[in-house]
């Protein structure tokens, strides 16, 4: 009996931490896309919206000189995919803003709304 009840605390115990480090992760990842955001407006007060936009694909990226690291893996060098913990950008020209988001564990954004970084 003693046993079964501390298999039962032990199994409540990991999902308790399993839920911790989703949030730890999340909370990394909302600080990265903060990071972006702050360069991004940075950039946009010296340089035009279309050259800003060229310094997320043309190397090195606006994200290998930032120094963010993807919580599960080394550091993010490119604009994200799908993959949880990566920032993604996206440009949009009428009007020009980016729109910052990072993709959460396991699934999903962390901000709704996008954070947003414009001229």
């Amino acid at each position: 009996v003693v046993v079964a009840i501390i298999g039962v605390l032990a199994l409540l115990g990991l999902r308790l931490y399993t839920g911790q480090q989703q949030k730890a992760k999340n909370a990394i990842v909302k600080a990265n896309a903060g990071t972006i955001q702050t360069l991004l407006q940075a950039e946009l007060a010296d340089d035009t919206f279309t050259a800003v936009t060229l310094m997320l694909t043309t190397s090195p990226t606006l994200f290998a000189r930032s120094g963010i690291y993807v919580p599960d893996g080394g550091q993010q060098a490119a604009n994200g995919t799908t993959i949880s913990g990566e920032v993604v950008v996206i440009a949009t020209t009428s009007p020009d803003v980016f729109s910052i988001n990072g993709n959460a564990f396991p699934s999903g954004n962390v901000y709704t709304p996008s954070l947003t970084a414009r001229k």
